[in-house]
């Protein structure tokens, strides 16, 4: 399944995967929440995610995804090197397996390269096994530390 926003960069996802045999596109949406609709119908065997979505963004539909339906995802990152650095581990630490380079018009000099780089790591992630990622950050963390406190209070009496 592919989840991205722009619909230029969608349909050439879509044509960078239909020149790979092995690859199929069961579902191609535009937002986070399409994704997490259309995940139970579609089964995607694996995501390629945008992170940035309108609405929810690519890191909590991940987050999501890994929580609810545990699916092999590849995050598609506008660049993958310094500054974006900190988005691919944000992206990793979400539940992704990998960050890939977001692909450039078909003209540019590095586009099958890229192409090719996206196919690939579709093809391995898809084989990964996944498991249910309970949520990290301060909502789960709240719940644990006030479920850590009735403990105490409870153990106090």
């Amino acid at each position: 399944m592919l989840v991205e926003d722009s619909l230029v960069v969608r349909e050439l996802l879509r044509h960078i995967l239909s020149r790979d045999p092995r690859l199929a596109c069961v579902a191609a949406v535009a937002s986070g929440e399409e994704a997490l609709s259309a995940i139970d119908s579609v089964r995607p065997d694996v995501i390629s995610m945008d992170i940035r979505l309108p609405g929810i963004d690519g890191l909590e539909t991940t987050r999501r995804i890994m929580s609810e339906h545990p699916t092999p995802i590849v995050v598609i990152a506008d660049s993958v090197e310094d500054s974006s650095l900190r988005i691919s581990m944000n992206a990793l630490r979400a539940g992704a397996l990998s960050v890939v380079e977001k692909p450039v018009a078909t003209t540019h000099a590095g586009y099958d390269a890229v192409a090719g780089e996206i196919c690939t790591q579709l093809r391995i992630m898809a084989q990964v096994p996944v498991i249910r990622r309970r949520p990290i950050g301060t909502e789960w963390l709240g719940r644990t530390a006030a479920a850590d406190h009735r403990d105490l209070r409870h153990d106090a009496q």
